[in-house]
Parts: structure tokens; C-alpha cells; sequence
């Protein structure tokens, strides 16, 4: 009787544990995943050359930006111009991407995956005054649009996924449709003086303008509950929708140095680039979503904000005139601080996070799921100056260069994490390229050639006769 009473006395007790335990795994299996302002897998800047000249001489032209490209290469080299006049600057890229098929080790894969369009345009007047050089120019100083899709993707077999997984991680890699543009175009002001006759410095003032357009759609497929695929994802579903549209401007600088190590001979040159960040808003939208009998209503979060931090960089560069003046060489160190991209930004990755208790995703090791490594690329060149008798001067030019993967990849061992976010390939690039000289009148042409495709680049310059 005892007994029964006591067991009485503690059931109302026992009865609210019960809720509670209840309430807390209902909350917890009914979350979703939170989502980061960008999927940063899909960002990556790629810096281009400025004019013919310097690409077809493998990018190397610190110590040799001695002529109208000078102003956002090295803005030092101004003081070389003697004659004012006017420069004009096109290059045309055509990159496809060719990955593997989807496989359990790359279930990322992309599928129509392109970067058809990488153009760049500059246009430049310059005007020396004794020791003093000065110039305007407007630059694009990347331009990448691109589309890709990517299917949804299962690793786990042989029995029915959780809430957790069916929402991608874990082993289920959600299907993506991405659409991005981002262009920056900077409108700028140089500055060059002689400072002796073998040193001379220069600024170059900008102010930058970047467009960001982002239309990024994530699909799953609430069957694979049961690891039931439909061919082709056909009964795919949309789970989320991320856009960015912003036009944002910010002020930067450059600054430049110009040595004469043994004169008209060797020259020395080193640059230093502060790139400008730009605080982006990002708006996520999360539709009505079903899974068996759960249901995730729809969720808005406006105004979420990402931010975009070009990488400085910087270089030194050494550019050799031989005794006869028609072979000269170039070479350039250049650094580039890629790391920036990742700085202020959310850098947790939701596919190894677990579901809590109290219905929150929580890292397992606390640690940051992303990385970007800083870069060192070396750039060499080669011109030749052939005299033709029928058409004059013609410089013939070859380089090489080296290109690192530079994209965002996972930090740590996690195998979802590594084919979410893979660490990209090193390029070795080959360029070439020639130019006419008719007075005061002359015109370039580059080519750029990798695994990945090729580009094109031409320039035109006119200088006064006086």
C-alpha cells in the first residue's frame, strides 16, 4: 500500500521529466540547419593582367611597367613616359571548367559548369611634366560570371536517413543552382616622381566600385528518407533560396617604388596594392518544407551580412636590358594575401555539425570548418625585339607563370567537409604574344594558355609628337 502511494506521490513529477524530455527532442528533431549568408565555395577572385604587354610577358612587370600600363601595375614606372597620350586595353577570356562525374568521392561535381565570360577593359591618359608624371585611368579589375548545377548526392546506404541528414551533411549533399556576378571597376588617379635619377615613387589613388549578384537555389528531395531516388533528382524540391544584389564603393591605394640597379640595364621594382571591403547584405529565404510528417514553415532572414575583402597583395620585380637592348627578361615575386577573403565571415560549415538537445547545431570541435592558404607566384618573361624590313619593329614575347588553386577549402579531416569544399589545383600558365610599332602609334596582343582555356588581350596606345 506504501508502495503504491509512493508511487502516486512522485507520477505527476515524473510526468513533467517525461514532457520535458519530449519537448526538447520534438524542438531539436524539427530544427533546421541555420544557413551562412554565401556558400564561400563559390568564391574565388582571379586577378588580371593589365594590357598585352605585361600578359603576354607572363604577368611579369613590376620592375618593367615603364609605359601606359605603369598606373595600376606600378605607378613608379610614370616617371619613364617622355610624351603625353592616351592608352586603350581589352581582354577576352573563354574558360570552361571540365570536373569529373559525381561519384562518393566528389559528389559536388558540377554539372554545365562554365566561366565563359572573364573580360577586362582599361583606358588611360597620361601626361609627363619634368619630374612629375601624372594619370588617370578606369579599370576592371575583375570580372567573373558564372553559372553551375550541381545534383543532390547520397552517401549513406542501406538503411533510412535522419531529419538531420535529409536536410544535407552528413553524408547528403544537397542539389544547387548558382548564378553569380562579380565585377569590381575601380576609376583612379596616379602620381609619379623622380625622386633621383635612379629612384623614382608613386601613388595611385582609387575609388572602387563592386557589383555582386548572387541567385543561388538549394534543392532536396524529401523521398530519400527511405535512400529512394528518383532518376535524375526529378522530384526535387526547393529548400532555400540565397540572394545578393549590391553595388557598394570603397577607397584604395597603391604604392610603388622604381629603382635603376645598373643604368638602362637592370631595374628594381616593388608595389604594394591595399585592396578595399565591402560589407554585402544577403537575403535568405527557406520555403514550407515537408519530410514525412514534419513540416519547416517558411523562414525569411533579411539583411544578412557577408563580407567581401579583396586581398592586397604586393611584389618585387627585376627587369634586365641586354647590351644589345633588343632581349630583355622580367622576372616577378608576387604575394597575395587570400586569406583575407575569409576575414569577418562565418567560417562553420553545417554538414558535421550535430543536433543538440536543445534543438541547436553545434560544431563538433569548435574549430573553424574553412581555410584559404596566402600564395607566392612567380612570373618570367622574355621579349625579343625583331626588326622586319617591311613592317619595322615587332617585339616577340613568351612568359610562364604560376597560378595556385586559391579557393576556399575545408580545414580539417572530416570527408563531408572535403568534398563539400575541395582544395583546387595548382596551374602553370603559358603566354605569348607580339606588338607593331609605327611612331607614335602602337598595338599589342596576348594569349594566355592553361588546362582551364585561354584568353585574349589587346591594347593600343597613341602618344603626341612633342
Amino acid at each position: 500500500m506504501r508502495e503504491e502511494i509512493r508511487a502516486n506521490k512522485f507520477s505527476p513529477a515524473f510526468y513533467i521529466l517525461t514532457a520535458i524530455l519530449v519537448f526538447n527532442s520534438t524542438l531539436a528533431f524539427a530544427q533546421r540547419p541555420p544557413l551562412v549568408p554565401i556558400n564561400l565555395s563559390n568564391l574565388r577572385i582571379d586577378f588580371m593582367n593589365v594590357g598585352a604587354r605585361p600578359a603576354a610577358l607572363g604577368g611579369a612587370f613590376i620592375a618593367a611597367a615603364q609605359d601606359e600600363t605603369a598606373g595600376p601595375i606600378n605607378p613608379a614606372g610614370l616617371t619613364y613616359l617622355e610624351s603625353a597620350g592616351a592608352s586603350l586595353h581589352q581582354r577576352r577570356s573563354r574558360f570552361k571548367f571540365k570536373e569529373p562525374e559525381r561519384s562518393s568521392t566528389n559528389p559536388d561535381a558540377k554539372r554545365n559548369f562554365h566561366t565563359s565570360d572573364f573580360d577586362q577593359s582599361m583606358v588611360s591618359f597620361f601626361v609627363p611634366l619634368k619630374k612629375f608624371t601624372f594619370a588617370i585611368f578606369r579599370q576592371v579589375v575583375f570580372d567573373s560570371r558564372f553559372n553551375f548545377e550541381t545534383r543532390q548526392f547520397l552517401t549513406i546506404e542501406g538503411r533510412p536517413l535522419t531529419i538531420q541528414e535529409t536536410l544535407g551533411g552528413l553524408g547528403n549533399f544537397p542539389g544547387k543552382k548558382v548564378e553569380l556576378d562579380l565585377e569590381m571597376v575601380s576609376d583612379a588617379f596616379s602620381f609619379a616622381f623622380e625622386l633621383s635619377k635612379r629612384i623614382s615613387i608613386g601613388i595611385t589613388g582609387k575609388i572602387s566600385v563592386v557589383n555582386f549578384k548572387l541567385n543561388e537555389r538549394t534543392f532536396l528531395d524529401p523521398q530519400v528518407t527511405n535512400v529512394q531516388f528518383l532518376p535524375n533528382n526529378s522530384a526535387e524540391t526547393t529548400y532555400s533560396i540565397t540572394s545578393i544584389d549590391e553595388r557598394k564603393t570603397k577607397k584604395n591605394f597603391s604604392v610603388g617604388l622604381m629603382g635603376k640597379l645598373i643604368v638602362d640595364k637592370l631595374f628594381l621594382g616593388a608595389v604594394y596594392n591595399f585592396n578595399p571591403s565591402f560589407n554585402l547584405n544577403s537575403t535568405i529565404f527557406l520555403p514550407e518544407y515537408k519530410i514525412d510528417s514534419q513540416t519547416f514553415p517558411t523562414e525569411l532572414a533579411e539583411n544578412t551580412t557577408f563580407k567581401l575583402s579583396v586581398p592586397d597583395t604586393y611584389g618585387l620585380g627585376l627587369y634586365y636590358i641586354m647590351a644589345s637592348k633588343r632581349l630583355r627578361f622580367t622576372f616577378d615575386i608576387v604575394r597575395t594575401q587570400y586569406s583575407d577573403l575569409l576575414s569577418g565571415n562565418d567560417l562553420n560549415v553545417v554538414a558535421d555539425d550535430f543536433n543538440s538537445q536543445t534543438g541547436t547545431y553545434v560544431d563538433p570541435d569548435g574549430q573553424p570548418d574553412l581555410t584559404i592558404d596566402d600564395a607566392t607566384t612567380f612570373h618570367f618573361g622574355l621579349e625579343y625585339l625583331y626588326k622586319s624590313p617591311r613592317f619595322g619593329l615587332i617585339p616577340l614575347r613568351f612568359g610562364i607563370f604560376t597560378n595556385p588553386g586559391h579557393r576556399i577549402y575545408a580545414a580539417g579531416t572530416n570527408p563531408d567537409l572535403k568534398r563539400l569544399y575541395p582544395k583546387a589545383e595548382n596551374r602553370i600558365h603559358y603566354t605569348f604574344g607580339l606588338g607593331l610599332v609605327f611612331n607614335n602609334l602602337k598595338f599589342d596582343g596576348g594569349m594566355n594558355v592553361s588546362r582551364d582555356g585561354f584568353e585574349f588581350i589587346a591594347s593600343a596606345s597613341i602618344t603626341t609628337p612633342f
